[in-house]
């Protein structure tokens, strides 16, 4: 028996909007208007003032750990799970930042809280937590002990 990851959720009239812009004489693919309208929109649904929209999940992790490097400069942990893509890890590494790899608890494929509590120090920077087939591994004492500690929580969310 056979279970699909995902379906498709692409909507036709999605697909038609799509189509349309790319029939323009010289459509705008990065940037344009349409992208800082759904950035301001997106962000109003958010609650925040600004939100960023970057080509890829590689490269807003990147953006993440850079942003993570200008609070950090001096470098540091940042706490991430065996089981991830290499570009969570190679972002951390590309930011002077030192990855401490914790395993995933093997019923969920998420980090087990209890092992990233306990990988926490003065060096920690952040925990890099990434969902997997829609696993987190969330805990409320796990977020509880970060908010006490003022240590940021970057999700990836596949």
């Amino acid at each position: 028996m056979k279970f699909p990851l995902m379906r498709n959720n692409i909507l036709r009239e999605d697909l038609d909007a799509v189509i349309a812009h790319l029939k323009q004489d010289d459509p705008m693919l990065t940037n344009g208007a349409n992208v800082r309208a759904f950035e301001q929109e997106w962000s109003e649904w958010l609650g925040v003032k600004y939100s960023v929209f970057v080509n890829s999940g590689a490269s807003a992790n990147l953006l993440t750990m850079a942003v993570l490097k200008i609070r950090y400069p001096e470098g540091g942990d940042v706490i991430v799970p065996t089981l991830t893509w290499v570009s969570d890890i190679a972002s951390v590494i590309q930011n002077g930042f030192t990855p401490i790899f914790v395993d995933i608890d093997p019923c969920t494929l998420a980090m087990d809280s209890q092992q990233i509590i306990s990988q926490l120090t003065d060096k920690t920077r952040a925990v890099f937590l990434t969902h997997v087939q829609g696993f987190d591994g969330l805990t409320d004492e796990l977020l509880t002990e970060l908010a006490q500690r003022n240590i940021p929580l970057i999700e990836d969310v596949l």
